[in-house]
């Protein structure tokens, strides 16, 4: 009876090492991971299109272990909709740019700082260098969001229904901007009303005179058809943006280690990818668009950065970074 409960005994820690040495292996020989990733771009835009070059490259590298499922075109909600989702577990990813986050703390907002990021060179020196490195690691610890990889979104053009031609004429104007703090800001200090509004009824707002006017990237207006009811774009290029891939800091980082390598060398990959391809796809956007009726013309852009001078004061936890950044040559 002793001799068999210890063949049983040793039969049982047997099989217990076989487990934990499976656990502690690569985690390319276990079960597959499934990820599920949400965003509200459509089939044709250039970010549906990263989306999937994203799960595909995991996909293909993990040989099938580790997969992405995408929710696309705003099939699970909004996006402030998917991104409560990533603490509730409902999405493990959302593709949405990293200003996003800063309703759950101010460092993010940092991606909407006016007229902190130069072009694309600088671009890629300051979120794939030690600085931005450093972001990053930060927004994790105050956000609890871990955000991989930095897309080049192009540099954002006001857009209006009434002629802009200098920065005096900004004043009054009815403004939709995203519900983000730091965009708020930035359009109250040069004149403008601005109104807190998603995308979803961005365009019957400004068809309906709801609002005069929006201000978004040229691939965005392009693919929203903006220029069917805007008929001003000017160039205040006030703020060059970066689209990311977000997590949960906390269920990231339960991933076994090699997972979160994959992904974020991956992430970054990819990101670097569309980067060079927005980079393209905006510079014939303009003619595009002029071609479509719209009417585009330029405006003292040192005028427009002069008035937002302030803005270092209204949000002094973040100067120091926006030093950081525009110190990165």
């Amino acid at each position: 009876m002793l001799k068999t409960n210890k063949r049983a005994l040793l039969k049982a820690l047997g099989a217990a090492a076989v487990v934990a040495g499976m656990s502690a292996g690569p985690v390319f020989a276990q079960a597959p991971i499934v990820l599920k990733m949400a965003h509200v771009y459509n089939p044709g835009n250039i970010w549906f299109e990263t989306a999937e070059a994203y799960a595909k490259a995991v996909e293909t590298r993990s040989g099938g272990k580790v997969k992405i499922q995408i929710a696309a075109s705003g099939s699970t909600g909004d996006w402030p909709a998917s991104i409560e989702g990533l603490k509730i577990g409902t999405n493990d990813i959302v593709l949405q740019s990293i200003g996003t986050l800063d309703r759950y703390n101010p460092l993010p907002g940092l991606e909407a700082y006016p007229y902190l990021i130069r072009d694309l060179d600088h671009f890629k020196k300051v979120y794939f260098g030690p600085v931005g490195a450093e972001f990053i690691e930060e927004v994790a610890k105050k956000s609890s969001f871990r955000i991989v990889g930095a897309g080049y979104r192009g540099a954002r053009w006001l857009t209006s229904n009434k002629p802009v031609k200098n920065v005096n004429d900004i004043k009054g104007l009815k403004l939709r901007v995203p519900p983000l703090k730091m965009y708020r800001m930035t359009w109250e200090m040069l004149g403008a009303s601005p109104v807190p509004m998603g995308v979803a009824e961005l365009f019957t707002s400004m068809q309906q005179g709801v609002v005069d006017g929006q201000e978004n990237p040229l691939e965005f207006i392009d693919n929203f058809k903006f220029n069917e009811v805007q008929k001003y774009a000017i160039d205040t290029r006030h703020i060059i943006g970066a689209m990311t891939w977000i997590y949960s800091d906390a269920r990231f980082k339960r991933l076994p280690a090699d997972v979160q390598t994959l992904l974020k060398e991956e992430g970054d990959k990819v990101m670097l990818e569309a980067s060079d391809k927005m980079a393209k796809l905006e510079s014939g956007l303009r003619d595009k668009l002029t071609k479509s009726g719209m009417q585009f013309n330029d405006i003292d852009r040192e005028a427009v950065r002069s008035r937002l001078g302030g803005i270092a004061k209204e949000f002094p936890d973040l100067a120091p970074w926006a030093a950081k950044f525009a110190a990165v040559k």
